[in-house]
C-alpha cells in the first residue's frame, strides 16, 4: 500500500475522535438518537478543523449497517467504503471546480433517484461558497423540499459568501480553531503510536505554526519526520520552518529595554546573517514583545500555549521592567511594521525603530516628572500687615480654573502680605530673577517628555 500522510492516516473516524468540536458532535449525536435528522447542514470554520471529516462521519452514522446510529461500527462494508471515499450513495463534490449551473442541475436530477443501497443519499459539497449565483438558485427548490432520505452537507471557510436564501434552509454549525493544548496532546498521542518522540519545545512550535489547523500541524509533522527522523527537537522545527529563535528575540528585547541601542543593531545584523528576512524578524519581535507585555502585566493566560522554557525566558527578560515601558516599545515597533513592508529601505526602518525604542529609557508618570518652578507675580494685593514671603513646597498643587481636573500645575507661591502693600521685597526679586539657565533646563526636560508621550502641555 502507498504511503499515507499523517493528515489522512490520523483522521478521526467517529464522533468521539473529533477534538475541540464537542458543540457540533454532541448536537449531531443527539439528533441521530432522537431521529431528528435534518436534510441540509452547513459546516463553517477555518481550514483543517474537521468540517469534511465530520461530514464523512455523519454519512457513516446514517448508512452504517446498524444505523442510523451515533456510533458507526467501522467494520461493515458501508463504513469501510465511506471512509475510503468509494460509497455510491455518498458523493463528495468540489464546489470550486463544479460551480456552474449545469453541474448543479445534473446533481438535482440525480438526487431524485433513491439511494442505491437503500440508505441515505448524501451530497457533501466542499467550498460551497464558490458556486455561482445561478447555481445557488438552482439548489433552492431541492433544498426546500428534498426527496426522502437525501441529505446535503455544505462545507465552507467563507459563510459570508453563501446567499441568505441558502443559509435559511440549512442547520449551521460553526467549527472553531483547535487550541494549542488540545492539539499538542492529540499529536503527542498519535506520534507515540508511530514511535515518534517530540519534545515540548518542538510540539509548542508546531502547534503555533499551524494557526489552529490540525491538518497544517500534521503536514508539518510529516516534514519534520522526513527532516530529522523519529526524534524531533525544537531547534529542528525552528530551522525547518524558518522561525526566529526565542533566544535571539530575547537578546534584542533586552537590549531595547535597557537602552543598549548599539547592541540591538548588532543583533539585527546577526539575524540577517542567519538568513532571516526583515519581515520575519519584525513579525517575530512583535509577537515576543506581546508575550513580554502579557507577562509584565500578569495576564499569563495569553501565553499558556508556550513551552515551560519559553515562559521562563520571557519572565527572565521582563523581570523588573514596567509594563508601560514594554507597551510603549511594542506600540513603536508595531507602528513601524507597515513602513518596513512598504518602504524602500526596510532595514533602515527597522533599525530606526529599534534605536528610537531603546531611547525611551523608562516610562514616565506624572509623579516621576521633575518639579516645574514658576514665579507667580502678585501685585496690588492689600492686606493689613506685611509678612515674610512663604514658599509653598513643590508637592502643593493647584488646579487651574477651566482646565481638566487631572491636569495640575506645580506652583511655588509667595504668601500674601497682610498690610496691603505690594510685594516688592528683596526675596521676591531673588525669586523673580532665578537663574535663567536652570529654568530653561527644567522646561527642556518637560518639553522632551511631552514630545515623546504627548501627555504634558507646554507651559512657560
Amino acid at each position: 500500500m502507498s504511503y499515507l500522510v499523517f493528515a489522512r492516516k490520523w483522521r478521526p473516524q467517529t464522533f468521539s475522535d473529533v477534538i475541540a468540536q464537542e458543540h457540533v458532535t454532541k448536537t449531531l449525536r443527539n439528533a441521530i438518537e432522537s431521529e431528528r435528522i435534518g436534510h441540509a447542514y452547513l459546516f463553517t470554520g477555518p481550514r483543517g478543523v474537521g468540517k469534511t471529516t465530520t461530514a464523512r462521519i455523519l454519512a457513516k452514522a446514517l448508512n452504517c449497517v446498524n444505523g442510523p446510529t451515533p456510533d458507526p461500527c467501522m467494520e461493515c462494508d458501508a463504513c469501510a467504503r465511506i471512509a475510503a471515499g468509494g460509497h455510491l450513495d455518498v458523493l463528495e463534490i468540489d464546489g470550486a471546480s463544479n460551480r456552474g449551473i449545469d453541474e448543479i442541475r445534473d446533481l438535482r436530477e440525480k438526487a431524485r433517484y433513491s439511494a442505491a443501497e437503500g440508505g441515505y443519499k448524501i451530497y457533501i459539497i466542499d467550498e460551497v461558497h464558490m458556486l455561482t449565483r445561478e447555481a445557488f438558485n438552482a439548489l433552492l427548490k431541492i433544498l426546500e423540499e428534498p426527496p426522502d432520505k437525501v441529505i446535503f452537507i455544505f462545507a465552507t471557510t467563507e459563510p459570508r459568501k453563501v446567499p441568505a436564501t441558502i443559509l435559511s434552509r440549512c442547520q449551521r454549525f460553526d467549527f472553531r480553531r483547535i487550541p494549542s493544548s488540545i492539539m499538542g496532546k492529540y499529536i503527542s498521542e498519535e506520534a507515540g503510536k508511530e514511535d515518534i518522540t517530540i519534545d515540548s519545545d518542538a510540539l509548542s512550535l508546531v502547534c503555533r505554526a499551524s494557526g489552529g489547523s490540525m491538518r497544517d500541524a500534521l503536514s508539518i509533522m510529516d516534514q519534520l519526520v522526513s527532516f530529522t527522523g523519529k526524534e524531533i527537537k525544537g531547534g529542528s522545527v525552528s530551522k525547518l520552518l524558518g522561525l526566529v529563535e526565542a533566544d535571539l528575540l530575547a537578546d534584542i528585547s533586552t537590549a531595547i529595554l535597557h537602552s543598549h541601542g548599539a547592541r540591538a543593531l548588532d543583533l539585527v545584523e546577526e539575524a540577517l546573517v542567519r538568513g532571516y528576512s526583515i519581515e520575519e524578524l519584525i513579525d517575530a519581535l512583535i509577537g515576543f514583545l506581546r508575550n513580554l507585555l502579557l507577562s509584565a502585566t500578569g495576564a499569563s493566560g495569553g501565553i499558556t500555549d508556550l513551552s515551560d522554557s519559553e515562559i521562563a525566558l520571557i519572565q527572565q527578560t521582563v523581570a523588573g521592567v514596567s509594563d508601560v515601558h514594554v507597551l510603549n516599545i511594542l506600540r513603536l515597533v508595531g507602528g513601524a511594521s507597515d513602513q518596513i513592508r512598504t518602504g524602500a529601505s526596510p532595514r533602515i526602518s527597522l533599525e530606526a525603530a529599534l534605536m528610537t525604542a531603546s531611547k525611551l529609557g523608562i516610562a514616565f508618570g506624572f509623579e516621576d516628572l521633575p518639579a516645574v518652578v514658576e514665579t507667580v507675580a502678585v501685585s496690588a494685593v492689600k492686606t493689613n500687615d506685611i509678612s515674610e514671603p512663604r514658599v509653598v513646597p513643590a508637592t502643593d498643587t493647584v488646579t487651574e480654573p477651566g482646565s481638566n481636573a487631572d491636569t495640575k500645575k506645580i506652583i511655588h507661591t509667595e504668601s500674601m502680605p497682610s498690610n496691603g502693600a505690594s510685594v516688592k521685597t528683596d526675596e521676591n526679586n531673588e525669586i523673580a530673577e532665578k537663574d535663567e539657565s536652570e529654568k530653561e533646563k527644567e522646561i527642556s526636560i518637560i518639553r522632551s517628555v511631552s514630545g515623546l508621550f504627548d501627555m504634558i502641555p507646554e507651559n512657560r
